[in-house]
């Protein structure tokens, strides 16, 4: 049954997101206290190997740990009843957008420097809603967008340097995917400049 309209379906829509996030995280546990088998393990993203690819996909529905899903949770909320207010429709192909992309540059260009490592979370997709709502007040320039723009801007630009290199940064080195929030970023831009002209559904 489809949700209803208005900020009350919006965020059914968000809701039931986040609830299979969820689910999946408790059958990550589950698996893995009982039979020792590890969904990162197999369906994380591994940078330059084989066996990595199916992450690009699958990767951002999984996570490390309680504080990581916690942590992700807010910002897919907040975010994600944002943009779905804008449109439900142009919402599904930033997600989508910012999947792949994130997917695609963390696989070919992800931890250089520690290539054991594994990329999952639902932040590259959190960084393309942030992309997506930026641009959106730049392409689009109806009052709306230009609005959800500028509040994305206060309420999470400081968090933008998490798309940058450590490096550049002088952050602390932490378990953070910045290629996958750099990736995510880029991919909400390109669908907001792609469907600049698409109604808003």
């Amino acid at each position: 049954m489809a949700s209803r309209r208005g900020p009350a379906g919006d965020l059914q829509v968000v809701v039931g997101w986040l609830a299979l996030l969820w689910v999946i995280y408790i059958i990550q546990l589950a698996l893995w206290n009982l039979a020792g088998y590890s969904l990162v393990d197999t369906f994380g993203l591994w940078p330059r190997k084989l066996h990595g690819l199916i992450g690009i996909l699958t990767a951002h529905f999984l996570h490390g740990s309680l504080a990581h899903i916690a942590a992700n949770s807010i910002g897919l909320l907040i975010l994600g009843w944002a943009s779905c207010g804008y449109s439900r429709a142009l919402t599904g192909a930033a997600v989508g957008y910012a999947m792949l992309c994130a997917g695609f540059f963390t696989w070919c260009f992800g931890s250089w420097n520690h290539p054991s490592e594994v990329h999952v979370g639902a932040s590259g997709v959190i960084f393309g809603l942030m992309g997506f709502l930026l641009a959106n007040g730049l392409f689009r320039r109806d009052l709306f967008a230009i609005f959800l723009g500028l509040a994305t801007l206060v309420l999470f630009g400081s968090g933008l340097t998490a798309a940058l290199p450590p490096t550049l940064t002088h952050a602390p080195t932490l378990q953070v995917s910045w290629e996958m929030h750099l990736g995510g970023f880029v991919g909400g831009i390109l669908a907001s400049w792609q469907y600049r002209r698409a109604k808003k559904v």
